[in-house]
């Protein structure tokens, strides 16, 4: 019987503690039984030692894997393992990410795509497909745009080939606020450059893409990874005659970036709920299979029998938080390219300009969230940078989908 295979990746410091990102109550609400097979995976940054020594270690290393990323390519090999391993004809495979843990599926969902997966048996190849893929995306060289393809992306095809993976299609891929931000040494090692990876904005065997997205987040490392569209996917592996529309929507949420993806206590976190509401009804009316009273309970905030947790539930009042902190304000004061500039506003002198919290660009005709309605019409809240054509799209109400509960029986996989 086929099943779903669901990869939760958590975004940049988070983990499992008490201040739960939207990735970990999605895990937290999603069913695992023999119909649906689900890991977790903590975000980079995080610190899972128990010696003292080893702490500090992991700490140290912890820090630079913030500022840098540095560490998406061992989340991306452990996520891609247990796909390797647990996927079987049939099955439905579905991604989620929050922040870089949003980054790390598109990563993984593009290494899919150019190289396949693997089988059991030689999962000790991962590392190579991989590096395979990303000396493809790294070579300069576009896919398709020449007669014959660079050495490095016939490189990856030919490991492909070579390695007999299995060609899949991704059912669902559903992200909070993709930030990629990867730092890598550019040549002799002397400057950093941003990482730039092939299909992590257009991919076609990618059938439905869901983004929440955060309307007043600033911050120069935090710029919104944006996945274009429209796009096709491909029904069936190497047979373009089979492309269809992309299923895709970009929804816009009052907040800065962890008001998104959440990961504030939970008596702030009235903001988060909306995406993350927003985020299980999607998937859900896809086929992912979801606990009723889990959801009541972590997302509606209401109470239930027996447990002594409180949750919030849904608040467009409540406080947006201040991301672009005093920590962050130097950043804000380096020169940047141009040809990155977002923010019309901000004035460009021989090429360069000031970031200075420059607004993220919202496009004519984007969606945008109920809840930012009712907070535009209670209070004061104008953001500067909502355009002159958008669409309100779903639900505002803080009321419970359904009011019964789905009984979950045996767990077959989890963190």
């Amino acid at each position: 019987m086929s099943k779903n295979v669901v990869i939760c990746c958590d975004g940049t410091g988070n983990e499992v503690k008490a201040e739960l990102s939207n990735v970990l109550k999605l895990y937290r609400v999603m069913s695992k039984n023999s119909s649906q097979c689900v890991y977790y995976q903590p975000g980079i940054g995080t610190i899972g030692q128990h010696n003292a020594w080893q702490q500090l270690r992991q700490k140290v290393r912890g820090w630079f894997e913030l500022a840098t990323g540095f560490g998406l390519d061992k989340d991306i090999l452990c996520a891609y393992r247990f796909l390797c391993e647990n996927y079987a004809q049939g099955d439905k495979v579905w991604f989620f990410g929050f922040s870089r843990g949003a980054y790390t599926v598109r990563v993984l969902a593009a290494m899919v795509n150019m190289i396949g997966l693997l089988n059991k048996d030689q999962l000790n190849l991962a590392e190579y497909a991989l590096a395979a893929y990303k000396r493809a995306s790294l070579s300069n060289e576009p896919p398709h745009q020449s007669m014959q393809p660079s050495s490095a992306l016939a490189d990856a095809w030919h490991f492909s080939r070579v390695a007999g993976t299995r060609m899949i299609q991704i059912e669902f891929i559903g992200v909070w606020d993709t930030v990629s931000s990867i730092l890598i040494p550019k040549k002799f090692g002397l400057l950093l450059d941003v990482e730039k990876l092939l299909y992590t904005q257009k991919n076609p065997i990618v059938k439905c893409f869901r983004q929440a997205i955060a309307i007043n987040e600033r911050r120069r490392m935090f710029r919104l990874h944006h996945w274009l569209e429209p796009q096709s996917f491909r029904a069936k592996p190497f047979k373009p005659e089979s492309d269809i529309t992309q299923d895709v929507k970009q929804v816009w949420f009052a907040g800065v970036h962890a008001d998104i993806g959440g990961g504030y206590p939970e008596t702030e976190s009235g903001l988060s709920k909306f995406p993350l509401a927003w985020m299980i009804e999607e998937a859900r009316s896809h086929g992912l299979l979801v606990n009723q009273a889990n959801i009541n309970q972590m997302v509606f905030g209401k109470p239930r029998q027996g447990s002594k947790y409180r949750y919030a539930a849904p608040d467009e009042m409540a406080e947006i938080h201040r991301s672009l902190t005093l920590s962050w304000i130097p950043l804000e004061w380096l020169p940047k390219k141009v040809k990155a500039r977002e923010w019309h506003e901000r004035r460009d002198w021989l090429g360069w300009y000031l970031p200075r919290g420059e607004p993220r660009l919202i496009p004519e005709g984007a969606l945008i969230h109920q809840s930012v309605k009712q907070r535009m019409a209670s209070s004061d809240y104008r953001p500067v940078n909502l355009p002159q054509r958008y669409e309100w799209v779903g639900e505002a109400s803080s009321e419970p989908l359904v009011p019964s509960e789905q009984p979950t029986d045996r767990v077959t996989c989890a963190i």
